[in-house]
């Protein structure tokens, strides 16, 4: 009996990738091997089992498929090491262990077992591993929070391959000195943007945000790199860390009209489609993404803020966690389940998720800024403040760290001076920050001194007139009872953003007291005490759990 021609047909299926075909010749050739001992040698079953395998993981029986491996990993063990390495068609260095245990690793990754895919690829010897193997542990190790081991792998492949740029920018991640990863890669080449590429990262990942933009922004301008979506990508992050969500939101719109089925990066940009209220914009993202794929937690988690603009926030609670299922760690996945959860009353749930987010990203204010409002939510308002002064330390003495201490502080009526001088401080530094301009005027609103904040509005609107201002100035005219320069702000919010609906509770508001002849003598005065207490006018930030 002559096994050679089964075993060609077999390995050229494979190679064809006819999965099916070999899954079923394979099974039944499996079979044959142990009630035919001498038709096929122990290289020819080690194969079939391999092809077996193969099979499963291709059709995602990842369990399965892993039990397959090893059992192949056993076989081939007892196979006589002369005999070992054997040419299979199309592989000139055959099978090996080497080849066997990264299959049993990608099987455990996919199952979620971390420490079983590390320690079959820890079994590999370090003078065997190959630059994939490296790369996969170091991931691994990162993933596990084992940063020497992780930087000891990304500088060994960069060390290789001085070209891969991700394990450039995570060493950056890991802490490591731009100049020290520009000289591991040691690089000979023409790239004369390389340099600078490694440096913008670094500034991104150092805290040094406005300087990021300004390097990506140069990056951007380059003939070479010219509507690179990484670089644009890379670019609307560093603004939005930066506080300046708009230019955020239109780099990010840029990369998605260079590439329409990106993934990467595209969760955050959900979030500032979210938070600017282009409802319709992030639906069409969600549905595009997650036509695109529903294996990566991006799609789920545009989907997730979808339901959370639609005030579904047990939907978006489920997609949230749907996101977690695939990245336990992904950081706008975490801010999403916890918000959603904050939004539903499960605080304390909440807070278990958001202190995860800030802990995986602790240089991102947004993580800080919502276990502060969940705080606050609770009444904690101790545990708040001290996470936004921990948040000053960590992300440094930005306008919005500043901001969100004030913001944090705000609720003491003792601590009024105090959040006026972090305010001014901040403004001193971002004259346009919109927060700051907001609690400014709420202070001023709620010690009652109307010119004060009707003068920093005013100011404001000289800068930068957006509808809000407008909405707040005529709701601080209507404070004190100058109704006819109030409707002339409501109209001009409503000009600049016709979907303003506290500009049109505002005019709602006036024209029925209008109505109900409420404009003189001492009903004026009833009227702007009774909207202090009850019935405000809705365009002065009163505090509240999300605002910040």
């Amino acid at each position: 009996m002559n096994s050679g021609p089964v075993m060609e047909q077999l390995r050229k299926m494979h190679m064809l990738g006819l999965y099916t075909s070999t899954e079923l010749l394979s099974s039944l050739m499996i079979t044959m091997a142990k009630n035919c001992h001498d038709f096929f040698t122990m290289v020819n079953q080690c194969e079939m089992l391999m092809y077996n395998a193969d099979f499963l993981f291709e059709n995602k029986e990842y369990q399965k498929a892993e039990a397959v491996y090893h059992k192949a990993l056993q076989l081939f063990k007892s196979i006589p090491k002369g005999k070992q390495k054997h040419t299979v068609l199309g592989l000139p260095q055959g099978i090996s262990d080497i080849d066997i245990k990264f299959k049993i690793h990608k099987c455990c990754i996919l199952l979620n077992n971390d420490s079983d895919a590390l320690s079959i690829l820890e079994s590999i010897s370090q003078k065997q591993r190959s630059m994939k193997v490296s790369l996969c542990l170091a991931k691994l190790y990162q993933k596990l929070n084992l940063e020497k081991q992780a930087v000891a792998c990304y500088k060994e492949v960069l060390r290789n391959c001085p070209l891969a740029l991700d394990c450039a920018i995570e060493l950056l991640q890991l802490g490591e000195h731009p100049n020290v990863v520009i000289s591991i890669m040691n690089i000979n080449c023409s790239l004369d943007w390389l340099v600078p590429f490694i440096k913008a990262h670094g500034l991104r990942l150092n805290k040094d945000l406005n300087k990021s933009v300004v390097a990506f922004e140069g990056l951007t301008r380059r003939v070479s790199l010219n509507g690179n979506v990484d670089l644009l990508c890379s670019l609307a992050s560093s603004c939005y860390h930066a506080g300046n969500t708009s230019a955020a939101l239109q780099h990010f719109k840029s990369a998605v009209f260079q590439n329409p089925y990106r993934l990467k990066d595209m969760d955050l940009y959900a979030y500032l489609l979210s938070e600017d209220d282009q409802n319709e914009e992030l639906e069409k993202l969600a549905l595009k993404m997650i036509s695109v794929s529903q294996h990566h937690p991006e799609p789920w988690i545009a989907l997730g803020y979808h339901a959370k603009s639609k005030g579904d926030f047990t939907k978006a609670m489920y997609l949230a966690t749907r996101a977690t299922d695939l990245n336990s760690k992904c950081v706008q996945a975490l801010l999403l389940k916890g918000v959603s959860l904050c939004k539903s009353g499960e605080v304390r749930t909440a807070v278990t998720y958001l202190r995860h987010a800030m802990l995986t990203a602790p240089n991102r204010l947004d993580c800080y800024a919502e276990l502060v409002n969940a705080h606050k939510q609770d009444q904690r308002n101790n545990e708040a403040l001290n996470v936004a002064k921990s948040a000053l330390d960590a992300v440094g003495c930005t306008p919005d760290a500043i901001v969100l201490w004030a913001w944090a502080s705000l609720f003491d009526s003792s601590s009024h001076d105090q959040v006026i001088r972090l305010v001014e401080r901040a403004l001193s530094i971002n004259p346009d920050h919109r927060r700051a301009i907001e609690i400014r005027c709420m202070i001023a609103d709620k010690q009652k001194k109307y010119d004060d904040a009707i003068k920093v509005l005013l100011d404001a609107i000289q800068r930068n007139g957006s509808s809000i201002y407008h909405t707040m100035l005529a709701d601080f005219f209507v404070r004190i009872s100058k109704f006819s320069d109030a409707v002339e702000h409501y109209n001009i919010s409503l000009s600049i953003n016709p979907n303003s609906a506290e500009a049109k509770a505002g005019l709602d508001k006036i024209e029925s007291l209008e109505q109900s002849d409420t404009f003189e003598g001492d009903q004026d005065e009833e009227l702007v005490g009774n909207d202090q207490e009850e019935n405000r006018i809705t365009g002065v930030p009163w505090p509240h759990d999300d605002w910040f």
